[in-house]
């Protein structure tokens, strides 16, 4: 049959093509190098920089696929194979959260773009210009409550405007010695990308407004010690979700449910969430992680928001 001379009426014209570009976009979900190449050159991203993106978050995908399997290897063995696993996930998060500035100033330099409102390598986008100047911004609020790396230790505070003020681990003693939840500190930092969940501020001091005493950022003055396995166990938690959490160029990361747990995740897995994570989201989780007087914390292993499963594995790269 001959469609050639088939007339479509002015008013389901738009449809028809916003349906064909969706089915198209459907049968075509990868790119080749050199589609991603010409995307780049459109907004004059040179090929070697797009080179050494696409290794790095090969590289990136290797770590997560390693780094699922030791979680597994934790909750499914025990003794040796749980502590091997342990170790490795520690000496993860040791190394990413100790990562020169030479090494992100790659992710740091990269013009956003546009891609015809495609981002085929996921890579979240970089903060926009104009941001503070490296001496910090002062910012004021009352403090909600604790927030926790896997191992238990204050590294925190989420303030009741939605701030969220890192600070190093190892100052874990001194920061709970001087602030508490309920108490209005004032904080100088480095704040990160704006999002509606919040905004995560890297501290160089906190000050507790009603006492005057500061705290100031310190280098570490020991190597990292491996965690300690008896501070871990398996655990789950289910409520509904009050704050997401987010990192320092907007990723979702992690989110505080109701009963008071944090539950942390992998940015890829945030990348999920963007467009379905709000206030009162269900939230039930399984992993592990460690409770003490300063709260619950578990590095997700399963998760499912509003009944729907979220993957935790990495996205693959194929090659071209």
């Amino acid at each position: 049959m001959n469609n050639s001379k088939v007339r479509i009426p002015k008013e389901i014209a738009p449809d028809v093509f916003a349906l064909a570009a969706q089915l198209y976009a459907q049968e075509n979900q990868d790119y080749s190098l050199e589609e991603i190449m010409q995307a780049g050159a459109e907004v004059q991203i040179p090929p070697e920089v797009i080179q050494q993106a696409i290794q790095q978050i090969q590289a990136k995908q290797i770590r997560e696929r390693d780094r699922q399997r030791k979680l597994k290897l934790m909750l499914t063995s025990g003794g040796i194979g749980a502590a091997i696993a342990l170790f490795g996930f520690w000496t993860y998060n040791t190394v990413a959260s100790n990562a020169t500035p030479k090494g992100r100033s790659l992710e740091a330099n990269l013009p956003s773009a546009n891609l015809a409102n495609a981002n085929p390598l996921d890579i979240p986008p970089a903060p926009p210009p104009g941001l503070p100047p490296a001496a910090g911004t002062t910012f004021t609020g009352e403090v909600k409550q604790y927030l926790l790396n896997p191992e238990g230790k204050v590294d925190g505070l989420l303030l009741n405007n939605g701030l969220q003020v890192k600070f190093p681990p190892q100052m874990a003693d001194s920061l709970v010695g001087i602030i508490t939840p309920n108490t209005k500190v004032s904080i100088l930092g480095n704040p990160g990308f704006f999002t509606r969940f919040g905004q995560e501020v890297r501290a160089k001091s906190i000050t507790n407004s009603q006492t005057g005493q500061t705290l100031v950022e310190q280098p570490p003055t020991t190597a990292p010690q491996p965690p300690n396995l008896n501070n871990y166990s398996t655990l789950s938690a289910e409520g509904t979700a009050q704050n997401w959490l987010v990192g320092h160029r907007g990723e979702i990361n992690g989110v505080i449910i109701s009963n008071g747990t944090i539950v942390k995740f992998p940015p890829h897995v945030g990348e999920q969430l963007t467009s379905m994570a709000n206030i009162g989201n269900t939230i039930q989780a399984k992993g592990f992680g460690t409770r003490n007087r300063y709260g619950q914390i578990l590095e997700a292993t399963a998760l499912s928001v509003n009944g729907q499963s979220v993957s935790l594995q990495p996205k693959a790269i194929t090659n071209p």
